[in-house]
């Protein structure tokens, strides 16, 4: 079972909820990404669905088939569309499979991850499923922000958000991964606390690129070189995704910057 770091709070929550059988049939996981949402998703669902005495125990027949991927009673719901959503006929299909008793054990699990574009009508149709699941459906959102989802559909369920780790954990998750010593000091220099985003800097090219664009139009700005820091944004001519990062990496750095000389 992958290890979850940090957010000690949070787990602490979630394996007293099901220590004591009281747990909540709906969570919504959320914060940036690359925080480990769908992982502690993984993790929750280990242990409410873990038959061994230690749980989760990661040997019995449910943490084996979870690990693997191919547990009966788990359903990463697959997204759909440009904008990586979930169709209504997905989201009816989910409503019909519900009806059913699981197939294993006493619980049954959908789990709906990224949903930052999940429009409303599907979450209109999932709202009755939500609010009055059986008594072994449960479900799972993730999100970067709790305004993903609809008003009527966050009154049901727990909301639970999820923060970077401290960079010597993110170090430690990363040396777990047989990253180098160098790779991972360079990769917590740029993102820190957050182990997705530092694995993604670690095997992703243009994630690197991006990030030494915006090391080189901060080294402009200290400078005072208008002209550098135009280039080192011209680079990025008409990539979004990598425009976006461009700038989220840029504004987090002047923030940072303002908070150590004001204090």
């Amino acid at each position: 079972m992958e290890r979850f770091y940090g957010n000690a709070q949070v787990q602490e929550t979630l394996h007293q909820m099901l220590k004591r059988d009281r747990a909540a049939h709906g969570f919504l996981f959320y914060g940036e990404a690359g925080l480990g949402k769908k992982t502690l998703a993984k993790r929750f669902l280990a242990e409410l669905l873990c038959t061994g005495a230690e749980k989760p125990c990661g040997v019995c027949k449910s943490c084996r088939m979870l690990a693997d991927g191919v547990h009966p009673d788990v359903r990463f719901v697959e997204h759909s569309g440009k904008r990586g959503g979930f169709s209504v006929d997905t989201v009816r299909e989910v409503c019909m499979d519900l009806a059913s008793p699981p197939n294993e054990g006493d619980a049954k699990c959908y789990v709906f991850g990224d949903c930052d574009h999940m429009d409303t009508r599907t979450q209109n149709l999932l709202l009755k499923a939500v609010e009055e699941p059986p008594t072994y459906g449960y479900f799972i959102f993730t999100a970067t922000s709790p305004t993903a989802l609809l008003p009527t559909v966050r009154s049901r369920i727990i909301a639970l958000p999820l923060g970077p780790v401290s960079e010597e954990q993110c170090r430690s998750a990363l040396e777990a991964e047989g990253f180098a010593p160098q790779e991972i000091q360079e990769a917590v220099g740029v993102f820190h606390g957050n182990i997705g985003r530092c694995k993604d800097f670690l095997q992703q090219e243009p994630i690197r690129t991006v990030a030494a664009l915006t090391k080189s139009a901060i080294n402009s700005i200290i400078s005072r070189n208008e002209y550098t820091f135009l280039q080192a944004a011209a680079v990025l001519g008409k990539q979004r995704e990598q425009a976006l990062l461009f700038l989220t990496l840029f504004d987090r750095t002047i923030r940072d910057a303002m908070a150590r000389k004001y204090d």
